[in-house]
């Protein structure tokens, strides 16, 4: 049986989701009836249930013809994870861009009309590029599992049993949340920063007024600007194969350790330029009234400001270090 459960495993992964428990009720029957045919009614032995499978043959052969064989950008066996990962790409960029939209309109007065239209254009430009990004990453993701099933059908010209791949231990099944909040996060950020910079800093509330003292200089910041697209491309390609494979692999585990490596490289370069942020905040502060220079409060928050900018640092450090430690100690559970 457990024979059988793996090959309905390997052939039903392949199939769209909605498609998976009909297949797999099917399938088992098709095995069972072969069985029974081979042994006429008598006890099954393991070497009945081997003949059968090879009889069936390669589980990806087997797929191809339930579902039939054709040529797509995005084939069926994805096209699920692929549009559950643009849903949620579009929602988090609306989402993102309708907040910083609404919080700019009440930070003071604007052109209703020009801000809108600023909003619209840089919301289609933004669900544009999430689209593209998306259907490339899942594209490319296609291309090279199609070549990889291409190499071993051109190095093996018969398929085994042993050719199986196991069920996934429940210890290393990944949850759908997991990459769904990464993809979330990662596009809130990127949104943020991309657009709605001026938003990160100190609110500050009189006289019915809102102002922002920015944390960041804006100029020096835009020059990070590409990385931290790559970056989030990377991430979010790491979460569509989690979504894909709904299990930690060596190589999920592998192309994690190096995005968290990577991500710790650019935060340490980008937070560690003393030009990217705002030279003028403690001023600022002052001709906000906040506070006053030569006063206690002022020695204090110009103390918090200094170490604030080293304590991010060395906070997100340890968190990605707790991070890597916790994934890599997943290898051991993967068979």
């Amino acid at each position: 049986m457990e024979l059988i459960k793996k090959y309905v495993y390997a052939v039903t992964q392949k199939l769209p989701a909605q498609q998976r428990s009909e297949i797999e009720k099917e399938l088992t029957g098709l095995i069972e009836d072969m069985l029974e045919e081979r042994t006429q009614g008598g006890p099954v032995q393991e070497s009945d249930v081997e003949e059968v499978l090879i009889e069936l043959g390669d589980p990806s052969v087997l797929a191809d013809k339930y579902r039939g064989k054709a040529r797509y950008l995005i084939s069926p066996e994805r096209f699920n994870p692929y549009l559950a990962v643009l849903k949620i790409v579009m929602f988090s960029v609306v989402i993102a861009m309708s907040v910083g939209f609404v919080i700019e309109f009440f930070m003071g007065p604007v052109n209703i009309a020009k801000h809108f239209a600023e909003y619209l254009a840089s919301l289609f430009s933004a669900i544009f590029q999430g689209f593209a990004w998306v259907t490339i990453v899942f594209a490319l993701l296609d291309l090279r599992g199609d070549r990889t099933s291409d190499n071993r059908a051109g190095a093996k010209k018969t398929w085994k049993l042993s050719d199986l791949p196991s069920i996934p231990d429940s210890k290393t099944v990944i949850k759908p949340i997991e990459p769904i909040l990464g993809i979330i996060f990662s596009i809130v950020f990127l949104v943020l920063f991309t657009y709605s910079l001026n938003l990160v800093g100190v609110h500050l509330f009189r006289d019915g007024q809102s102002t922002v003292i920015p944390v960041f200089n804006e100029e020096v910041f835009r020059k990070y600007i590409p990385f931290i697209w790559v970056l989030t491309a990377i991430g979010v390609l790491r979460d569509c194969m989690k979504m894909i494979t709904r299990k930690w692999t060596r190589q999920i585990v592998v192309f994690h350790l190096f995005f968290n490596v990577i991500s710790l490289i650019f935060v340490l370069v980008m937070f560690s330029d003393p030009s990217i942020w705002n030279p003028q905040f403690m001023n600022e502060l002052i001709q906000a009234g906040v506070t006053t220079e030569g006063i206690e409060s002022f020695q204090t928050i110009s103390t918090i400001w200094d170490r604030s900018r080293e304590g991010l640092i060395y906070i997100i450090a340890l968190i990605t270090v707790i991070d890597s430690i916790a994934t890599g100690m997943k290898l051991s559970r993967i068979k």
